[in-house]
């Protein structure tokens, strides 16, 4: 027992004791593709984090918007609003990202520039990094979309700038460096692109009534938060945080425990609990 709670502290210290593993998406076909339905996706499940990386090897599409190796991700469209979260990891050079989702005849649904990606600065055992975070609502109809992210060969001789090592320490010890200049990374052909999806929110469906129901006490509403559980969130979360314990992601266990504490899911301390124990 005291060896298990070790273990979870560590974990927890280090945010998260592995990572998703890395896919690579090799062609279907010899030659380029010019439809998504030519195109190898990974199918992602929901919650899920799926890495994919960019190689001189990944599928390659082109056509009338796109002109990129691609990475691709079949993403449920039955479930309702979900949350994701794109990220391209900056190393020594970085995959410029662009996406949209279409359907598996390539009609798109949503479009998201390079102005949905904004620059994150290393944090723990996190890099630097372009991330877009994303609400989606799927539209009815379908069961799948499909998830495309890509660069344009317009911005290869471009560059992003990420924060200079010893700015980003004297920032941490409370100091100012205004004479480190950013590095600039250059943008390339490669890299990797991570899909992080959560949801579907059942926030919202807590809180669309606020603005007709003012006048409710406090109390009022913590019970009608606790009524509003419905059988298909209780199973969101009870799933949702074993499958974190058991992928060793204890942070986001640990918050979809904070978020199910919040919505009045009953259980959830100890489907947590009996998680960590069966590890």
């Amino acid at each position: 027992m005291y060896l298990r709670a070790l273990l979870l502290g560590g974990c927890i210290a280090l945010t998260g004791c592995q990572s998703a593993s890395v896919v690579e998406q090799q062609p279907a076909t010899s030659s380029q593709a010019s439809r998504i339905s030519q195109l190898s996706a990974t199918q992602v499940k929901l919650p899920s984090v799926t890495r994919v990386a960019i190689t001189a090897n990944t599928q390659y599409l082109n056509n009338q918007t796109i002109d990129s190796p691609v990475a691709v991700f079949a993403i449920p469209a039955d479930r309702g609003r979900m949350s994701l979260t794109i990220t391209s990891e900056i190393k020594d050079s970085v995959f410029y990202p662009y996406a949209m989702i279409t359907d598996e005849q390539g009609q798109v649904i949503e479009q998201y520039d390079d102005s949905s990606f904004e620059y994150v600065k290393p944090r723990l055992n996190l890099g630097n990094r372009l991330v877009a975070d994303i609400d989606f609502f799927p539209p009815r109809g379908y069961q799948t979309l499909y998830l495309v992210v890509y660069t344009k060969k317009s911005d290869l001789d471009g560059s992003t700038g990420v924060i200079h090592p010893a700015r980003l320490d004297a920032e941490a010890r409370g100091n100012y460096m205004p004479e480190m200049k950013d590095i600039p990374v250059p943008h390339s052909l490669t890299g990797t692109i991570e899909l992080e999806v959560a949801g579907p929110s059942f926030f919202s469906s807590l809180t669309s009534n606020d603005n007709a129901e003012q006048n409710v006490t406090s109390s009022d509403q913590a019970q009608r938060a606790v009524e509003a559980v419905q059988p298909d969130t209780q199973s969101y979360y009870t799933n949702a945080i074993t499958q974190a314990v058991k992928e060793n992601n204890l942070p986001k266990a640990l918050g979809l425990l904070d978020e199910a504490k919040a919505l009045g899911v009953e259980g959830a301390q100890e489907v947590f609990i009996k998680a960590v124990n069966s590890k």
